[in-house]
Formats: C-alpha cells, structure tokens, sequence
C-alpha cells in the first residue's frame, strides 16, 4: 500500500554509522598546536608523568620521538643510577648471605605460616661434624641417611657401609634380579656426593 501523505513522505530515516565510520568518529584530533588531523597514535608525556601520553597524528608522534628524552634535566650520576636500580626494578637489593639475621627473624615470626617439606629455607650448613670440626651441609646428611648412618659417622664407616650395601643391592648377589636398582642407585649417588665434597 502505497502513502502519498505530505507528512510522512518528507521523513528520511538517517542509516546507522558503520563500523569504520564510529571508530573515525571516536579517534581525537592532534594535541600538537595547530593541528587538527587525527590522533592515531600516543606519545608518552616523560618522567613525573608516567602513565599519561599526548595524542598526536602520526607525522607529529614521529617529530615528537625524535627529540623525546626520558632522562632531560637530569645529571649523569642520577641518570646512571636510575638505570642501575632500572634493572631491578627499583626494588632493594644486596650481596648473597647479607641480611640474614632479618630473614631469620622473619622466618621465626611465620615459622608456624610456612610449609618447608623440603627444608629449602633452612640454612645450608645445619649440623656439625664430631670429627672433621666443618659443618656439614644439608646434602652430606641427606647422603648419610641414604646409606643408613648418622651425622657423626666416621669416613671409614662411610666407605665400609658402602661396600656392604653394593654387595647386598647388586643384581649378582640377587640371583640377577633388579628388584633392589634403585636402592642401589640412591647408594652409590649417596656416597658420590660425599666423596665430591670430601667427606671421604
């Protein structure tokens, strides 16, 4: 049905904006004085604004970063350590084995917090030895406990424990069964680690 009404004949019904065209519409103009072409890119306004950027068009943004300098109007010695504590993100840092009544304070006021099944944040040299007067470190215990001795075990008992373990683990003792490899392996690794640290 056609209508021929002086009202509704006058009535046009505007399309929706595309896709491109919102996105164009959404885009500011250039922030650079005297400009007034589109802002399709973001410049970073410099040190003390972090965070914040200009918008400039691309011919602008291209001018702006050739002069761009994070570190004007500092001096060198700023400058450099600036970027010293860059690399660490500028978070506090210090030499291997410093701090360590901090630590421990710490570790004893959360001790009841953490969970440590693996003693990964005890300290290395735990225990002393009787007869070599050195402390030993947490793997030379470990390898005294894989073969069945205690922390005051002597080198010659280490030695004499090895070989009665290997003869009794070997497949030859056990009718060529290797039912007992991998108690034999955690042996001779055990006793390994002594030797490389010379234990014995």
């Amino acid at each position: 049905m056609t209508s021929h009404s002086k009202i509704f004949d006058k009535i046009r019904i505007k399309p929706e904006p595309t896709a491109k065209e919102k996105a164009e519409a959404a885009v500011k103009p250039c922030e650079w004085p005297g400009c007034d072409k589109p802002a399709r890119h973001k410049a970073p306004k410099g040190r003390g604004a972090e965070g914040q950027f200009w918008n400039y068009c691309t011919a602008h943004t291209q001018q702006y970063n050739k002069t761009y300098n994070y570190f004007a109007g500092m001096d060198n010695a700023s400058e450099q350590a600036f970027q010293k504590d860059a690399q660490t993100g500028h978070r506090p840092t210090w030499k291997l084995g410093q701090n360590g009544p901090t630590f421990a304070g710490a570790r004893r006021r959360t001790a009841k917090y953490i969970e440590d099944p693996l003693n990964i944040m005890i300290k290395e040299q735990i225990s002393t030895h009787a007869k070599h007067g050195k402390k030993l470190r947490r793997n030379e215990i470990e390898a005294l406990g894989a073969m069945g001795l205690t922390e005051d075990a002597k080198p010659e008992e280490v030695k004499a424990k090895y070989k009665t373990l290997v003869k009794r683990l070997h497949p030859d003792a056990n009718q060529g069964s290797r039912a007992n490899e991998d108690a034999l392996q955690a042996v001779i690794r055990a006793y390994d680690t002594l030797r490389a640290t010379g234990f014995c």
